[in-house]
C-alpha cells in the first residue's frame, strides 16, 4: 500500500506503535517483537546474530526439554514416596517413556548439535575440550535411557540429557548476548559520519555522502563543518579543531597543502580539501573490523578448564570402564552397566562448563549497565590483575573545555580585569572559538556584554569588532604584530609555556593579555586515591609540554612524563613494564590510540574518539574518572567468582566420580547432583549482575 508504513520482516502494516529495535547498528521498525526477533535471525550478523540464533534454538530446546520433565514426572513417584507408591513398569509409563524419548530428540539437534561440532572439531585437533564431555555424557544418559525404554526398564534419564543440555546453552547465550551487547554499546557511542557533503563538479558543486567521495574529488568545508574523511587543503586558512585527533583541546591553524583527517572540524576557515582516503578505509573504520574478533577471545580461565578436560576425558572414561567391569563381576553386568553410566554422568562437566562463562559474561554485561563496556573476557581478566595505570592528561584527568587563569593588564591600562573581560566578550560571543567560549564563560554577569559591531574573523590569528566607539581586535601575537609597534611587542612579552593567551587590542594599543588554561575534573582526586587505595600505581603520560603547572595537583612530578609524542607513549609503556608489571592506559584522543592498542589494557574515556574507543580494550561511556578503579574492583570480584565456580565444580567432580565408582550414586542421584551443581555455578555467577 502506497504512503503506508510496513513492518521490515512480514511486510504488514505498522500501525499505530510500531517496534523498533537496534539489529547490527540499524534501526528497524516492525510491527511486533517476534518480527524483530525473526529480522534478528535471518538478517543479523555478527554478535547480534550468534545471539539471537542461539536465543531461537534455546527457546525451542527449553519448550521440548520442559515436556520431558512433566512427562517423566511419574517415574520419580516410588522416590518422592517409597516403593508403596506403586511400581513404575506398567504399559501407561512404558508409554511416556517413550514419549520422553521422541521430545528429547528435538532437544539433542537443536541444542547439542553446536556442542557436538565443537567437540568434533577439538577432537580433529588432537585434544578434547569440555564441550567433549558434554556430548559423551549426554550421550551416555540418552543411549541408556533409550536400551531401558527398548527392555522396558524404569531406570531412564531422558530429562537428565535434555536439562543438560539446557544449561549448558543457558551459558553459552549468556556469553553470546553479552558479546552482543558490548557490541552494540561500542557502536552506539561512535559518532557518524556527517550525512553529507558538499563536492565540486563539472556544472558547479552537488551534496553527497561521504560514502560517494572517491580519491581525488574536492570538497568544500564551511566553519563548522566536520572533514567527512582525510584529504590535503588545496585552498583556504584557518583553525581546526583537533581534539578528536590529538586529543588536545587547542586548534591548529591549517592553510594550503596542510592535511586535515576526517572528524576534525573547521572553526573559522573555509576550506577546499582534496579527498586523499576513501571514508571506508580510514583508520578508524579498519580498527573497527577488530571488535568482532576481539570478542572471540577465550580467557585463561577457560583455557584453563578446557586444559583440565584433556586430562579428565580419558580419566573419566577409563574409570568408568575399570568400574563398571569390577562391578559386573561382582554384581553382575546390569549392575556393573548402571555404576559405569553413573560416573560418566556424574562427571559430565555441566558446571565446569558453564562455571567460568557465566562468572564472565554476566560480570560483562553487569560493567555494561554501569556504562562500561569492556571488549572481551581476556580483557578483564586483564582488568583484575593491574599493578599501574597510566594516564593521558587533556580530556582524561583535565577538562577538554579551558578556562581564563589570569588577566595581565597593560602598564599603561586604567581599566578594571572586569571591564577587559567584557569588551573582549563583546566580540567573543559571535565566535566559535574555544578561547572565545571560555571568555564569553569568564563574564560574571552576561548582561554586562555589549553588542559588537562589525565583527570580522581572521582565521587564524584572531577577530576584531566594534564596541561603542572603540576598535577591539583580539587573537595572536602575529595579529598584534601587525597593529603594534616594537617597544609595545617588547612589553607584551613572550608566549606563556603554561598555556595559550589572546592578546586584547583596544584601537590599536595593548590593552592586556588574557592567559588560558586548564584544571582536573573534579572527581579526579577521588578516583586516583581510589586505585591507589587497590594497591594500583598511578602514573601520567602526556604530549602536552605545557603540563608543568596542573601535573603537581594530580600526579607526583617523578610519575608523570611530558610533551610525548604518540610513539614516545608507547615506549613509555615498555619501559614501565619493565619495572611495573601489567599496565592499564587511560585516554581519550586518537593520539592515545597507539598507546591503548600496545598497553595490557586500553581505556578510552566516553569523549574518546571513534578511533580511540575501538583499539581500546573498555570504553567508559562518559568521562567519569571513577569508572576506572570501579572496573579494577569489579573485574577483581568477577575473577573470585570465577575461580569459586571452578573450585565448586573440580571439587564436585572429584567428589561425585569418586562416589559414582564406589556404588553409592546410582544414574539417577549422579545426573540431580550434576544438575544441582550446574544450577549452584549458575547462581553463583549471577551475583554479579546484582
Amino acid at each position: 500500500m502506497t504512503g503506508v508504513a510496513t513492518c521490515e520482516h512480514c511486510g504488514l502494516p505498522l500501525g499505530g506503535r510500531p517496534v523498533i529495535a537496534d539489529v547490527d547498528g540499524t534501526s528497524v521498525r516492525c510491527c511486533c517483537y517476534g518480527c524483530v526477533l525473526a529480522y534478528q535471525v535471518t538478517r543479523a550478523r555478527g554478535e547480534d546474530g550468534a545471539a539471537a540464533a542461539i536465543f531461537v534454538r534455546l527457546g525451542l530446546g527449553v519448550f521440548f526439554a520442559v515436556n520431558v520433565m512433566m512427562v517423566s514426572m511419574p517415574a520419580y513417584v516410588p522416590y518422592v514416596y517409597g516403593a508403596d507408591a506403586g511400581p513404575v513398569d506398567g504399559p501407561l509409563f512404558q508409554v511416556l517413556r517413550v514419549l520422553a524419548a521422541i521430545l528429547t530428540a528435538p532437544v539433542l539437534v537443536l541444542l547439542g548439535w553446536p556442542i557436538l561440532t565443537s567437540a568434533w572439531q577439538s577432537l580433529r585437533a588432537g585434544a578434547a575440550n569440555t564441550d567433549a564431555l558434554i556430548v559423551l555424557g549426554t550421550v551416555a544418559a540418552y543411549g541408556l535411557s533409550v536400551a531401558n525404554t527398548i527392555g522396558n526398564r524404569p531406570a531412564v534419564y531422558f530429562d537428565t540429557a535434555s536439562m543438560l543440555l539446557v544449561l549448558v546453552t543457558v551459558g553459552r547465550y549468556l556469553e553470546a548476548s553479552a558479546k552482543a551487547e558490548a557490541g552494540s554499546a561500542v557502536r552506539a557511542r561512535l559518532a557518524p559520519a556527517p550525512a553529507e557533503v558538499t563536492r565540486e563538479c563539472a556544472t558547479g558543486v552537488e551534496t553527497v555522502s561521504p560514502g560517494e567521495l572517491a580519491v581525488g574529488d574536492v570538497v568544500r568545508i564551511a566553519p563548522g563543518m566536520a572533514f567527512p574523511t582525510d584529504g590535503m587543503i588545496l585552498s583556504g586558512e584557518g583553525g581546526v579543531d583537533e581534539a578528536t585527533l590529538t586529543g588536545e583541546s587547542w586548534p591548529v591553524v591549517k592553510g594550503p597543502s596542510g592535511s586535515v583527517a576526517g572528524g576534525t572540524c573547521s572553526i573559522d576557515g573555509v576550506f577546499r580539501v582534496r579527498v586523499s582516503r576513501l571514508a571506508r578505509e580510514s583508520a578508524a573504520a579498519r580498527i573497527g573490523d577488530l571488535l568482532t574478533a576481539a570478542l572471540g577471545e577465550r580467557t585463561p580461565w577457560e583455557r584453563t578448564a578446557d586444559g583440565v578436560a584433556r586430562v579428565l576425558v580419558p580419566a573419566v572414561v577409563a574409570l568408568a570402564l575399570v568400574a563398571g567391569c569390577a562391578w559386573a563381576q561382582a554384581a553382575g553386568v546390569e549392575r556393573g552397566l548402571m555404576v559405569g553410566i553413573a560416573v560418566l554422568v556424574v562427571a559430565c562437566p555441566c558446571g565446569l562448563g558453564i562455571a567460568t562463562p557465566v562468572a564472565i559474561w554476566t560480570g560483562l554485561a553487569a560493567a555494561s549497565r554501569h556504562g562500561v563496556i569492556v571488549r572481551s573476557g581476556p580483557a578483564l581478566e586483564r582488568a583484575a590483575a593491574l599493578t599501574t595505570v597510566v594516564f593521558d592528561k587533556t580530556g582524561t584527568l583535565t577538562t577538554r573545555t579551558p578556562h581564563l587563569t589570569r588577566i595581565e593588564r597593560a602598564p599603561a591600562t586604567t581599566e578594571d580585569e572586569g571591564a577587559i573581560v567584557a569588551l573582549a566578550a563583546a566580540v567573543a560571543a559571535s565566535l566559535p572559538h574555544p578561547l572565545s567560549r571560555a571568555i564569553v564563560a569568564a563574564v560574571p554577569r552576561p548582561a554586562d556584554v555589549a553588542v559588537a559591531t562589525d565583527v570580522r574573523t581572521l582565521p587564524g590569528l584572531g577577530a576584531s569588532g566594534c564596541v561603542g566607539s572603540r576598535r577591539i581586535v583580539m587573537g595572536s601575537a602575529r595579529l598584534a604584530a601587525r597593529t603594534l609597534s616594537a617597544e609595545e611587542m617588547t612589553k607584551v612579552g613572550a608566549e606563556d609555556r603554561d598555556g595559550p593567551r589572546v592578546l586584547v587590542l583596544a584601537d590599536g594599543h595593548w590593552l592586556a593579555t588574557l592567559h588560558f588554561g586548564e584544571s582536573p575534573r573534579p572527581e579526579a582526586g577521588a578516583a586516583l586515591a581510589g586505585l591507589r587505595r587497590l594497591g594500583v600505581r598511578v602514573r601520567l603520560a602526556t604530549g602536552d609540554a605545557r603540563a608543568s603547572a596542573v601535573v603537581p595537583l594530580l600526579v607526583p612530578p617523578a610519575d608523570a612524563r611530558v610533551g610525548l609524542l604518540p610513539e614516545d607513549k608507547v615506549a613509555c609503556l615498555r619501559e614501565l613494564r619493565a619495572d611495573d608489571g601489567l599496565i592499564a592506559m587511560v585516554g581519550d584522543g586518537v593520539n592515545d590510540a597507539p598507546a591503548l592498542a600496545g598497553a595490557d589494557l586500553g581505556i578510552a574515556l566516553g569523549s574518546a574518539t571513534d578511533l580511540t574507543r575501538i583499539t581500546a580494550d573498555v570504553a567508559i561511556l562518559s568521562d567519569d574518572l571513577a569508572r576506572v578503579p570501579w572496573l579494577i574492583a569489579h573485574a577483581r570480584r568477577v575473577g573470585r567468582i570465577a575461580k569459586q565456580n571452578l573450585a565448586w565444580a573440580f571439587g564436585y567432580n572429584a567428589v561425585a566420580v569418586v562416589l559414582a565408582a564406589g556404588g553409592k550414586l546410582g544414574p539417577l542421584v549422579a545426573a540431580i547432583a550434576m544438575i544441582t551443581s550446574s544450577l549452584a555455578v549458575v547462581a553463583n555467577g549471577r551475583r554479579l549482575a546484582r
